[in-house]
């Protein structure tokens, strides 16, 4: 009999998928993709998202896949003059981890993938027309090129990422917010860029971030307002999206970044944050990663919250033969009070660097004044590197919020 199926074969259910057939359970792994290939997909994960990898057992295939680690952060912006730019030493927060990664994440799901058909767990590649029926005895149904099929598992973990595919199934609702959009291409050639360091900043109306891959790849994003959400669209798409790192406050006005070659598809999106008006499961399903419920992808924060939920539920279910919806609750109610800050922290980057304009320039000023004079102003940045629960909780406060938008230092 199956144990577990698992619809999605990303991070968190291709890590998932490791875990439980390392522990010995009958494992089945559903991936829509007849071959993993370059979807532009969050390809940054922080030191304690490393520390979560370690623990379910995948950690090397993110070095076998191509993981580079960034040791410092760099930020140029216009609210920053060109003495006070200082880097980010992003190694010390965790020790014995380093500083965070950076890879191919299509590289790094189909070695995750392998390792867990290796460990006894049976996948499926191009598995279409996936449906879950909630319930004690739950059912999925999927179509490949040889047909039909359903199976009939003791749970479902629904990992199909933001697009919540199960979660819309079995009936778990979201509350969407969407504050900007944004977009993402790989580019190589980015030789004269320095490969460990990572750089965000804003200008104008744009928010931008490069994140080396090494070896001249990097992958670069940007945030920009809804109203422009067609510029990077259509012909010529891909050469305005590069033309946007021509900016005063990088080093030589981008052009280690505009003069790169593209290496994968552009892609745009709206940033939205959405929260699971319930528990983030049915009876006999669980929702893990992005499906669970995400923050903003401006904080960086997703593919390790991926890691985190896999490995919370993977110890649930290895550790118990209570498989029923209650004994889910340490995940329900850890995932909750993640997301919270998380949401929270991601509102104060967005408004931070999202917004644009000369009283966002003036605001963003003022704040760095505040965490010059106050070291505590900076509480927020640490989601970056460590896990929620180890900010300290004043940084969560409507009046530490209050203080970092409003005084002027």
């Amino acid at each position: 009999m199956t144990d577990v199926v698992i619809v999605g074969g990303g991070i968190a259910g291709a890590s998932a998928a490791c875990k439980l057939s390392a522990g010995g359970l009958d494992v089945v792994l559903l991936e829509k993709q007849a071959a993993y290939h370059d979807l532009v997909r969050g390809e940054w994960l922080a030191p304690w998202g490393i520390r979560e990898a370690q623990r379910l057992g995948v950690y090397d295939c993110f070095g076998a896949g191509g993981a580079w680690e960034i040791r410092e952060w760099m930020t140029w912006d216009e609210a920053v003059a060109d003495d006070e730019v200082e880097a980010v030493d992003m190694t010390r927060f965790i020790p014995g981890i380093g500083g965070p990664m950076s890879f191919p994440h299509h590289a790094v799901c189909e070695l995750m993938a392998a390792q867990a058909a290796g460990s006894g767990a049976r996948l499926v590649m191009d598995a279409s027309r996936i449906n879950v029926t909630a319930g004690r005895e739950p059912v999925v149904t999927y179509k490949t090129p040889e047909g039909e099929h359903e199976i009939r598992p003791r749970l479902v973990l629904g990992a199909t990422g933001r697009g919540c595919t199960v979660g819309r199934q079995v009936g778990v609702t979201m509350r969407n917010s969407m504050h900007h959009w944004g977009g993402g291409m790989m580019v190589e050639g980015l030789d004269s860029w320095p490969a460990d360091v990572q750089a965000m900043g804003t200008e104008g109306d744009v928010m931008f971030m490069v994140f080396p891959q090494g070896y001249g790849r990097a992958r670069l994003y940007l945030n920009f307002p809804a109203e422009n959400k067609l510029r990077y669209r259509g012909e010529g798409g891909v050469e305005r999206f590069l033309a946007a790192f021509e900016l005063d406050c990088l080093p030589d006005r981008g052009k280690a970044v505009t003069e790169a070659i593209p290496a994968g598809p552009l892609s745009v999106w709206p940033s939205v944050s959405s929260v699971p008006e319930g528990p983030p499961l049915a009876e006999g399903v669980v929702l893990i990663g992005d499906e669970a419920g995400n923050a903003d992808t401006v904080l960086g924060t997703g593919l390790s919250c991926a890691m985190r939920d896999s490995r919370t539920v993977c110890d649930i279910l290895l550790g118990s033969d209570d498989w029923s919806p209650g004994a889910f609750d340490p995940y329900v109610r850890e995932r909750q009070f993640r997301l919270d800050r998380l949401a929270f922290g991601a509102d104060i980057v967005s408004r931070l660097h999202v917004e644009f304009g000369e009283v966002a320039v003036e605001r963003r000023r003022r704040a760095r004044r505040l965490m010059a004079k106050n070291f505590a102003a900076q509480v927020t940045g640490l989601l970056n590197m460590v896990a929620p629960e180890d900010v300290p909780e004043f940084g969560f406060s409507e009046f530490f919020a209050e203080r970092l938008f409003r005084e002027t230092a």
